[in-house]
This record gives C-alpha cells, structure tokens and sequence, in this order.
C-alpha cells in the first residue's frame, strides 16, 4: 500500500528570495535600525516630560435658590436644580472660554521659564539668579509666545536675544540694565538680577554661563493653552467630576485646576446672587418712590392743619375712613399685581423663551401653580440648551421638547389671561366702593375732606412699605442662605507622569529605520538583483543554462585552472561543461563555439581559455581562436607573443598555418589576436573570416572563438551567424536579471536561437566546499547538482586526465 507523500505548505525555493534579501542586505537592515534606534534615543532625550494633576468637583442635584425661599412653591426650584442632564452641561462650562479666562486672570503668570543646555530645554518654575515681569499685553503679535534668551552680562547689564522667527538669522539683540523696563523689538518687560547674586561673585559668575530662556504668552495663548490641557469627565452614575489637567510643571497644572475649581464655585452662585440682587433692586426702587411720596404727604398734612381749623371726625365717618384707606391699599397692591403680570406676559412671548430669567416684579406674585408652570418652562429650556450642543435644532427630541414647552407656555396664556380678568375686576370692584365710600364722606367740609384724602393716601403709602420692607427681610435672609451649587471634594493632586511615551518613540524610530532599510533592500532586489546561482539564472532566462563555474582565487598565478589543480571544483566544472557541450553539438560536424558575454570583466576569455584545456585533456584536437581584436586577452593566459594574429591574417599578411601557435597541451592551438586594427570590427565582416572558420572547422574537432562584450561591440553578434553553438558567460559579481533579459533580446532580435549560458564566479558554500572535496578525492564528485550542469543533456561524465578519444 503506498504512502501518501505530503507536499509541505512552504518550500526552500519559495523561501530563498527572502532569504537572500536578508543574507545580502543584512548590514543595511542591522545598520538602519540602529541609527533609528540611536535618533530615537537622541529625539527622547530632547522630550520634555508631561505631568497631570487631577481635581473632583460635585454638583449638587437639589440647591435652594434665592426665589425658592421667597416664594411657597416648592416648584420653581426646579428652574435652578441640577440634573443628571445638567451635569453634562456643566463638563462644558468648567471648559468655557470665559471660565478658563477667569481662572487665567487670577494666576496672571503670562511666563514660561527654560534653562537651555547642550541638547535639551528644560522647562523649570523660574530662574534663582534673575525674575522678569512682563506685560503680555503690551508684547507686539510676532513676539507673543516666540522665545527670548536672556544672558547675564555683569552686575547691572544682560543682553536680551530676540527670536521673531524660527530662522536664527532673523535674530535681534538687546543690551538692557537690570530693573530698568525694555519696551524695545515689540516687547514689554522687565528683568531684575537677585540681591544675593548680584553680591556674590562666584553665583554670578555661574549665573553668566548660563542660557536662560523665556516666552511670554497673552491672555488668549494662555486660555487656549489650558482649554487644550484641560479634560472634564463625570463619574458614572453620580454627579462627580473630574478635572484632568496636564503641563510640563506639575505644580503649574495644580494650581490652576484649584484655581479653575474655585473659579467655577463662585460661577455657579452668581447666577442666583443675580437673581435676589435683582429683586432687592426693585423693592428699592418701589420704596424710594413711596418714601418720597410719604414725605410729602405728611408735610402737606402737616401745614394745611397749621392753616385750617379742622374739626375732629365722628365714630361712623372715622369708620368709613378707615375702610376707605384699606380699600385704597388693596388697589394699591392690585396695581402691583396688573403690572407683575403684564411683565410675566412679556416674558412669556419673547420667541422660544430667549429671556434668561422672568421679570424681577414677577417674584411678587403669590400664586404656586404659577410657579409650578413657569419652573416647568425654565427646565425645559434648560434641557433644549443641553440638547442642542450635542444634535440638530430640527431633531427629534428638540422638537418633541419644544412640543412639551409649547403645550405647558400656552396653558401658562391662558391662566395668566384669566388671572388679568380677575385682577381686573377685582379692581373695578374696589374703585367703585372707593367711590361709594367717598360720596358719603363727601358732606363734610371741604377742608376736612382734603385733610381725610391726604391721610387717606399717607396711611395707604405707609402700610404698602410696610408689605415692601418685609419682602426686602426675606430677601436678605434668603441671599444669606445661598449657597455654591458645587463643592471641591478633592483638591488637585499630582496624577503622574502621561507623556511623552518614550519607549514608543524609540521603538518608532528604529522601526522606521528598519523599514526604509528594507525599503532599500527591496529596492536593490528589484533594481540591482545579482544572479548567484544557476537556478537563479534558469528563472531568469528561456536559454539552456549549461554550467556554473566556481569563483576562482588563483587567477593571477596560473590563469588556465584545468592546468594548475586537475582535481579543483573550477576544474571539475569545466568537464561538466564539456559533457553538456557534447549533447549540444551532437549534429555531425557542428564543432565551432563561441564565447562572449554581455560585460566585460565576466570571465569569457578566462572559460573559453579552460574550455579548450579541458577539451585538449581529453584528447581532442582544439583550434582556440581570440577574436577580441579590440581588447585582446588570450595571448597572456597563454604566455605567447602576439606580434600577428588573426588580425593579421584578415588583411592578408600571414596564412594561418604561419601564425598558429601551440597551447598549453600538444592537441591544442591558438590563434591569438594579432596587433590591434583600427577597423577591427570591419575586419570581421571581411571574406577572409569566413573561410578561416571554414578552414579551422575543417582541420580541428573544436573550435573555439573568444569574441568581444556583446552590449560594447557588435562581433559577437555578426560571428554568431557563423558558429555551431554560442556560450555567453556571465558573472554573478555583474549580471542582473536585467541584464541577462536584456541580452536575450539581443539575441531573440537577430534570430539567434543556438545560445547557451554559463555562469562565472559561483561562491561556494561552505558546507558544498568540503563535500566536494571530499568526493574529489575518492573520485565520486558530480557538480551537476550543485552549480546545475546537465540542462536536460544527461548526467556530468568523468573524464580522466590520460590521453583519450571523446
């Protein structure tokens, strides 16, 4: 029963790219990272370190206000209480403008003080050697907030440096005396040297090496500065809350959320305070009228007694007086009420309730259920204010509030219309008992009667202060009860450290080094890839890649390598391109072979040199021919003279049994170059090439043709015509993918289909070095694995170094 063979998810083949991105970038990636880590390191150090300070404040749900102790309604309370909803409000009145302002205003420190050192500016509380005063308000725009350094001069001078801009070109220097104020450069300020510094040499000397910094900030930097800081948050499911404040000084940020919270605790009793200062005032305007009009009255009372005689009154007329004079009070005070009502119906149609409190002559009112109502309406505007900051006026809950309003403002209408009525005719009611009670007093004297009509209206002014006098006591009394609607639980206290997080930072850093490493990396890869391996040159290609030959080391003492270590791997290699070149040329007679290659510095002399070695080795008889007329090579891997060559024999002054030289084994031949032409490429495209690799192929089992870069020079090309086979070498220290593409454009343009490739300079690994070694020595060492010979042509065949026949 067979096994069944799992195939794994992920493969070498699939992992080697990434691999080799890393084995050959490595230096990059560790490099980069560790100057992100080191610029992290360095931008950390530079951080200034943010505290916070926190403060807890609780809103009271249920406050007794001025008007709720002044009326018997325990309804209209209700307009002045805090809900659950009302603390909502509240988070964004502790960050109000004007509340932080106030707060501001208060601390009045406009200042911020820097000592700067080598790297870092460190922010500190202030300076021990030296105080300025600044008026913020006097600084022109382009200085407010920009730094200014102050350094100590001596005793009695400092210079001041300007810093309108970023750019320190753009700098101004001042030289100004301590304690004398400097108005100049847009700025307004005073600086004042320490007594004791100023005394003692050695501190102000320590005091002139130093860097002081300032930046004075106006009103409105200040109160956008602490809105930014400034967090507010509720306690779930209580009416707590917490201010969250944070600054570079941490007493800075808790004194201003103890400021900010004493600030607010005043804010929520003014309100009220407003209130009951605001009906106190009217009480005195009514009785500053009515005082002055009693005054009067008694003085006139009092002369026209002097004057007249005045008989005295009997029991049943003083009677009627007396009603007539507590008739007249009761019209009085309906008077009052018509006039508090007509003011109630005023504020009742102002549009959508703008009037943020009713009117002060509304408070005289008596009437509960008309407290109730009017407390209903206050909390709902209250609630529509609260809605609105988070929705639309035209969402559903506005206008569901606004139907609630509606609907309570004109039952509101209506009673109040009635109770006009009322008042009304309460009033013609009394007119008319006053005018009855007045014909019947009529039948005294005249003088008598003005006499009772000034009484009259004396003792009516005097009982209506008497009513006004005790509603001013329930006033003050109830001012004196008023208390904040919120009380500082827990005073400012330092929260810890929040930033900045400086292990991020670094992490940061070094992982953006990291990345444009990689980046980097990826773009060598793309761009700059170097083929190292034969499998690599196979997906890069469509062409038969035939051979890989190792790198080799001893290229300046013996060029041919076949001759120097005929068991070496470069040696090796050669044999196994010999085997393969078998199966290419397997067509009788097809014996010629070309080396070129796209670079130069690739290595095509140095193959076609070993290639006709290892040929010759084997007993073949090997015509090498250096057709690099232009750069020729082969002359000193040989050792031989190139007084003429080939290019001599391209303009007929030798033959070419004349010129052709033994090589470096007694089958083998080399025509070597010749003196350089000055038309060399010409001279390929001459008859007499022709017959000469005619002539060779005639005469020699292989023939070998050295032939100049292809991307320089266009011989290889014309000569490919002419050959059997082409080996175009290519070394991994130059070739890309790229490159190679590019060469097989070359090739594909001019139709020249018979190309093989052979890749130079293979490095060896470590761990295939001592293997082949190692089978070298006991003769079983086949490279066709390891550098990717046999490309479909059969396995890597041993040749033997003795004479034989192929």
């Amino acid at each position: 029963m067979a096994k069944n063979s799992q195939t794994p998810l992920v493969s070498f083949e699939d992992l080697r790219p990434y691999v080799k991105l890393v084995g050959k970038n490595w230096w990059l990636l560790v490099g980069l990272a560790i100057v992100g880590y080191a610029g992290g390191r360095l931008v950390t150090h530079q951080m200034v370190d943010v505290h916070k300070a926190t403060a807890e404040i609780l809103v009271n749900q249920e406050s007794s206000s001025s008007i709720e102790s002044m009326l018997p309604s325990r309804g209209v309370s209700r307009n002045f209480g805090y809900y659950n909803d009302e603390v909502q409000n509240q988070l964004r009145v502790l960050r109000s403008y004007d509340l932080v302002g106030r707060a501001i205003d208060k601390i009045a420190d406009h200042v911020d003080y820097h000592l700067v050192g080598r790297i870092k500016e460190m922010p500190v509380q202030g300076f021990s050697a030296i105080s300025v005063e600044a008026n913020a308000e006097g600084f022109a725009p382009s200085m407010a907030g920009r730094a200014m350094d102050l350094f100590v001069l001596d005793a009695q001078r400092c210079r001041i440096v300007l810093n309108a801009t970023d750019s320190e070109d753009d700098q101004t220097e001042l030289e100004a005396r301590f304690g004398e104020r400097v108005t100049e450069g847009g700025i307004d300020l005073v600086v004042r040297l320490d007594e004791e510094v100023a005394r003692d040499a050695a501190r102000l000397e320590a005091a002139a090496k130093q860097h002081f910094r300032i930046r004075v900030k106006t009103r409105a930097m200040r109160i956008g500065q602490y809105r930014g800081a400034l967090q507010t948050t509720n306690v779930e499911r209580t009416s707590v809350i917490t201010m969250t404040c944070s600054d570079v000084l941490p007493d800075r940020a808790k004194r201003f959320l103890d400021t900010l919270a004493a600030t607010y605790i005043d804010y929520t009793a003014e309100a009220r305070l407003a209130t009951n200062v605001q009906t106190e005032k009217f009480i005195n305007e009514q009785l500053q009228e009515i005082n002055a009009l009693t005054d009067t009255l008694e003085r006139q009372v009092d002369y026209y007694r002097a004057q007249n005689e005045v008989l005295d009154l009997t029991r049943e007329q003083n009677e009627f007086f007396n009603t007539l004079v507590d008739l007249e009070r009761q019209l009085r005070e309906m008077d009052v009420q018509a006039e508090s009502l007509n003011d109630l119906g005023v504020f009742l149609s102002s549009p959508d309730g703008s009037a943020e409190l009713p009117p002060s002559s509304y408070f005289m009112l008596d009437d509960p259920w008309m407290a109730d109502q009017i407390g209903d309406l206050m909390e709902f505007e209250a609630k529509r204010t609260a809605l609105l900051l988070d929705v639309k006026p035209g969402s559903y809950q506005v206008r569901r509030l606004d139907s609630s309003a509606q609907h309570v403002r004109g039952n509101v209408v209506s009673y109040l219309s009635d109770k006009m009525g009322t008042v009304e005719r309460r009033r013609i009611d009394l007119q008319s008992s006053i005018r009855e009670l007045e014909s019947r007093l009529s039948g005294l004297p005249k003088t008598q009667r003005d006499i009772l009509a000034m009484e009259r209206k004396l003792g009516v002014n005097e009982k209506l202060a008497v009513y006004l006098l005790e509603r001013k006591a329930a006033t003050i009394i109830a001012r004196a009860s008023i208390t904040p609607e919120a009380q500082l639980i827990e005073r400012a206290r330092y929260g810890g450290k929040v930033g900045p997080d400086k292990r991020r930072t670094i992490l940061t850093y070094t992982a953006v080094g990291f990345l444009i490493a990689l980046a980097l990396a990826v773009a060598r890869m793309v761009f700059f890839e170097r083929i190292e391996s034969t499998s690599e040159l196979r997906e890069s290609v469509e062409a038969p890649v035939i051979a890989g030959i190792p790198f080799y080391k001893e290229m300046g003492d013996d060029p041919i390598a076949c001759r120097a270590d005929s068991r070496s791997a470069v040696t090796e290699s050669f044999r196994a391109l010999r085997t393969n070149l078998q199966y290419l040329l397997a067509k009788e007679g097809a014996n010629v072979i070309l080396v070129s290659s796209l670079h130069p510095q690739e290595g095509k002399s140095f193959v076609s040199a070993n290639l006709a070695s290892i040929l010759a080795k084997a007993g073949k008889k090997v015509a090498l021919v250096d057709f690099d007329m232009h750069k020729p090579r082969m002359h000193t891997y040989m050792g031989l003279a190139n007084e003429r060559g080939a290019s001599s024999l391209m303009i007929g002054k030798a033959s070419l049994k004349e010129i052709m030289k033994p090589g470096a084994y007694p089958s083998m031949d080399v025509l070597t170059a010749g003196p350089v032409p000055p038309n060399a490429s010409d001279l390929i495209l001459s008859d007499r090439m022709k017959g000469t690799i005619a002539e060779l192929k005639a005469n020699y089992d292989y023939v070998i043709l050295d032939t100049p870069p292809i991307l320089l020079i266009s011989d290889a090309l014309v000569l490919m015509e002419h050959v059997d086979t082409a080996l175009l070498v290519t070394n991994v220290e130059k070739s890309s993918r790229r490159g190679v593409q590019h060469l097989e454009d070359l090739l594909e343009q001019n139709g020249l289909k018979h190309a093989s490739f052979v890749l130079n300079g293979v490095r060896t690994k470590r761990w295939a070095y001592y293997y082949n070694r190692y089978a070298t020595k006991y003769g079983y060492a086949t490279y066709g694995a390891e550098y990717g010979y046999g490309y479909g042509y059969g396995g890597s065949e041993r040749y033997k170094d003795q004479d034989a026949k192929a």
